[in-house]
């Protein structure tokens, strides 16, 4: 396949609006910046708004800048249309050093006919750029760098990933999560813990990471500011307009519709020329009913 890692990024934006990071171990940053590249579907990093030079006297040291790392559940799944899941509950008590335990199973069930994409994460963290106007400031102080950039304003990060395109056909298979020590997160940061994932035979492609020193970065979000947020006050009339990255749109892919080996489909390429002639067929008529009629069905 020789856009998979495209085709797998297409299927998880259509259902999240985020981004799979196709090697999860990876850096992608918050605050980092740059555009996707269209024929992998990869971030292009081009640089990180902390530690790019600025002309403003904005104290980044201030950790009220800093990015804001919060916990989240015990796993975190991402499925794409086409997919089931059964999970088994994430193991809670304390287990025994040296003792292997199963921290989480799930079970899976492709529909087949069309490829489709899975996603687990054990024991996610979220950091996202924080609610400070100083970061507004900070960005528009910068448009020859930043003006039609694409910026990481959130990542997803965890002990543990799983990650799986299946091929156009059925399938079930299961994954399971095994830990030595204490699953908890507090005991991971110690490095007491150590994580195995184990799976059945598949027929897709599969990828997976356990490391308690490494922090994966499987899922992350893309925005971009809209186009009058680098427009002065005063070039932008009575409209008023809020800079928050809340308010920010959420990048779309930039490539048309894939077929199932993630190439751009021909046919929807096809159709859309067909309308792109029709609507400039129609910029030439008469307003009369007639003309609208006959120049439709010529």
């Amino acid at each position: 396949m020789k856009y998979e890692s495209r085709k797998y990024i297409d299927l998880i934006q259509s259902i999240t609006s985020k981004w799979a990071n196709w090697d999860p171990p990876k850096p992608i940053n918050v605050g980092d910046y740059g555009m996707i590249n269209n024929a992998t579907g990869e971030f292009e990093w081009e640089g990180n708004i902390y530690t790019s030079k600025t002309i403003t006297d904005i104290d980044m040291t201030d950790p009220a800048l800093h990015p804001v790392e919060e916990e989240g559940d015990d796993k975190f799944i991402v499925k794409s249309w086409g997919v089931t899941t059964r999970e088994t509950k994430v193991a809670t008590e304390a287990a025994v050093s040296g003792v292997v335990n199963v921290a989480l199973k799930v079970d899976f069930e492709f529909e087949g006919r069309k490829r489709a994409a899975a996603m687990v994460m054990y024991q996610p963290r979220y950091i996202s750029l924080p609610k400070d106007e100083r970061i507004i400031e900070l960005l528009k102080c910068r448009p020859e760098k930043l003006k039609g950039k694409y910026i990481v304003t959130e990542v997803i990060c965890c002990a543990a990933y799983m990650m799986y395109m299946s091929t156009n056909r059925a399938e079930k298979f299961s994954v399971t999560l095994q830990v030595t020590g204490p699953p908890s997160p507090a005991a991971n940061v110690g490095g007491t813990a150590g994580f195995t994932w184990s799976s059945e035979t598949t027929h897709g492609i599969y990828r997976e990471g356990s490391n308690t020193s490494i922090k994966y970065m499987p899922l992350y979000r893309l925005k971009k500011p809209r186009n009058k947020f680098w427009l002065p006050w005063s070039q932008r009339g009575d409209e008023k307009i809020d800079d928050s990255i809340e308010k920010w749109d959420d990048v779309d892919t930039p490539w048309d519709p894939l077929d199932e080996e993630g190439e751009e489909d021909e046919f929807y390429d096809a159709v859309r020329s067909q309308f792109f002639y029709l609507e400039l067929n129609l910029i030439h008529l008469s307003p009369t009913g007639d003309a609208w009629r006959l120049r439709c069905f010529q």
